[in-house]
C-alpha cells in the first residue's frame, strides 16, 4: 500500500510525504519513505506475542534530510514513542 501524509517538522512547518507499507500479518510490516524528508528511510516492525503482551521490534535505516545522525536517532526514537503511545491507547479502547 503506498500512501501520502501530512507531517509537521519540530518548527511547525508542514510537508507532505510518500510511503510504502508491505504488510506481513500476523508477524509485522516493512516501511519506505519514497518522497518527502525521510525519503530513503526504510523499517521493519516485528511483532512477537508473548501471553498477554506482544512485543514489538523495530529495525532499519532512518534518514531525515538536514539532520546528523545524532540527530536523526533522536528524531526516529521520538517518532516511534509517539507512535507507539498513539496504538497503546488506541487498543485499550478495544478491551
Amino acid at each position: 500500500m503506498v500512501v501520502e501524509m501530512d507531517g509537521k517538522s519540530p518548527d511547525g512547518k508542514t510537508f507532505k510525504q510518500t510511503a510504502k507499507f508491505t504488510f506481513n500479518p500476523p508477524k509485522g510490516f516493512d516501511m519506505e519513505f519514497l518522497s518527502g524528508p525521510m525519503t530513503g528511510t526504510k523499517h521493519t516492525h516485528t511483532y512477537t506475542p508473548m501471553g498477554e503482551k506482544t512485543k514489538v521490534e523495530v529495525a532499519g535505516d532512518f534518514k531525515v534530510q538536514g539532520l546528523d545522525e545524532q540527530a536523526t536517532r533522536k528524531a526516529a526514537l521520538a517518532l516511534l514513542e509517539q507512535l507507539f503511545n498513539e496504538d497503546n491507547a488506541a487498543l485499550k479502547q478495544y478491551k
